[in-house]
């Protein structure tokens, strides 16, 4: 695979985690609360969804980052896509 289907693939997958996770911790977060009119039930999942994969992105970066690569695996892979690093050049569009 190319360096850079590697790299759209591995953010792919990095995407696609959190959004799993989020959703599910927002289903269950929902559905744990007392019973709600179905129109707020599915608001609130839709906000929760958003709130919890936003944290659990930012999280796991925050430690892939500053403690080690290794909780890249939160994320799906622990090998943090190319176009994140600082080696990378930069593409511009002009």
């Amino acid at each position: 695979m190319s360096n850079a289907a590697s790299a759209l693939w591995a953010s792919i997958v990095r995407t696609i985690v959190p959004l799993i996770v989020g959703g599910a911790i927002s289903w269950l977060t929902a559905h744990g609360i007392a019973p709600l009119d179905t129109s707020l039930q599915d608001n609130l999942t839709l906000v929760l969804t958003v709130a919890f994969t936003g944290l659990y992105y930012v999280g796991v970066r925050l430690l892939e980052t500053y403690v080690t690569p290794q909780f890249g695996w939160l994320l799906g892979l622990a090998k943090t896509p190319v176009a994140y690093t600082p080696e990378s050049p930069a593409k511009h569009v002009a």
